[in-house]
């Protein structure tokens, strides 16, 4: 949710609000900055919930979070609905505010709400993965097209009174910050989808070759050929991030390249020795344990390549928020 911007006009108006349920408004600039007061705070409260989601792994804390942007947008609504209906003739302003704080409500209410129960069962496959981030990314538009509505506003607001718009620093941070986040998250899906979708395929090819089951693991090969080469493909067109960052795309791209070239020539040899593991000679074990610490090794190393990479890209573009 993007942030409302002060306005300024020299120095006849105040860039400071007082609280709602005291104000009077003499001026146009007040009543605008009672509001952005409220999405302030608000806006503070919301983004120590995605910092926290985008940092922890921890269900509950994440919970707790989502419940205290629910409990201050509560407040942000019951002090707007106590201000004037509108200030000189202009109730837009004010309406459009309420609704768009009344629709976060919501979202936080019950979208976030979904999208936290939803976190608990993401893993399970990669169509609960898909979910998991379809739920995220339509609470996202919900709260932009109220957004949108109120920037409108506000400049018709400032244009009916003559004044210019200006941002506060704690305002641009905070707006700059809610960019980016929502920018990072977007590009995160994007890499991490096709990741996950080879991910799991290739713990299934694991299960089945932990129980020598030769039918298993080429049916778990075969499915894994096809989902590597897909991911590799969807990953190559993932431009860099901010058009400089690829690091973290090419670290799952390399992964999914690893998985596309075993299948095709490890796993093929690994295969075809499981259809005959009664009646291995030395040199097939030697050949088939040879390929197994190949992929042990390889595995491990993309996979590790992955993990940092993305632990910097979030740590990088999503800063730790606890205030």
């Amino acid at each position: 949710m993007r942030l409302f911007t002060r306005f300024a006009a020299g120095l006849l108006f105040s860039t400071l609000a007082l609280p709602a349920a005291a104000q009077s408004f003499t001026d146009p600039a007040s009543y605008n900055n009672a509001i952005v007061n409220e999405q302030v705070d608000l806006l503070k409260k919301n983004l120590r919930y995605i910092s926290k989601a985008a940092h922890s792994e921890n269900d509950r804390k994440i919970e707790n979070r989502r419940l205290e942007v629910v409990e201050q947008n509560k407040v942000a609504v019951a002090n707007v609905q106590r201000m004037p209906a509108a200030y000189k003739g202009n109730s837009e302003l004010r309406a459009s505010a309420l609704t768009a704080f009344k629709t976060m409500l919501d979202v936080y209410s019950a979208d976030y709400k979904k999208v936290n129960a939803l976190a608990s069962t993401r893993t399970e496959s990669f169509e609960a993965m898909q979910r998991y981030f379809d739920a995220q990314e339509e609470a996202e538009k919900k709260l932009a097209v109220v957004d949108d509505s109120v920037n409108a506003a506000q400049k018709r607001f400032a244009k009916q009174f003559g004044m210019s718009i200006e941002s506060s620093k704690e305002s641009a941070r905070l707006a700059e910050y809610t960019r980016q986040v929502s920018a990072v998250n977007k590009y995160q899906h994007q890499v991490f989808l096709p990741y996950f979708r080879v991910q799991k395929a290739s713990a299934k090819l694991t299960d089945a070759l932990n129980a020598q089951d030769a039918a298993a693991f080429e049916a778990a090969r075969a499915t894994l050929a096809t989902e590597a080469e897909k991911s590799a493909a969807e990953l190559a067109a993932v431009p860099a991030f901010r058009g400089k960052d690829v690091a973290y795309r090419n670290a799952a791209r390399d992964l999914a390249n690893l998985y596309v070239v075993m299948c095709a020539k490890q796993f093929v040899q690994i295969a075809e020795l499981l259809k005959n593991k009664d009646r291995l000679t030395k040199v097939d074990a030697q050949t088939i344990n040879a390929n197994i610490n190949a992929y042990n090794t390889q595995n491990q190393k993309y996979n590790e390549a992955y993990n940092k990479t993305s632990a910097a890209f979030m740590d990088t573009y999503v800063p730790v928020m606890n205030d």
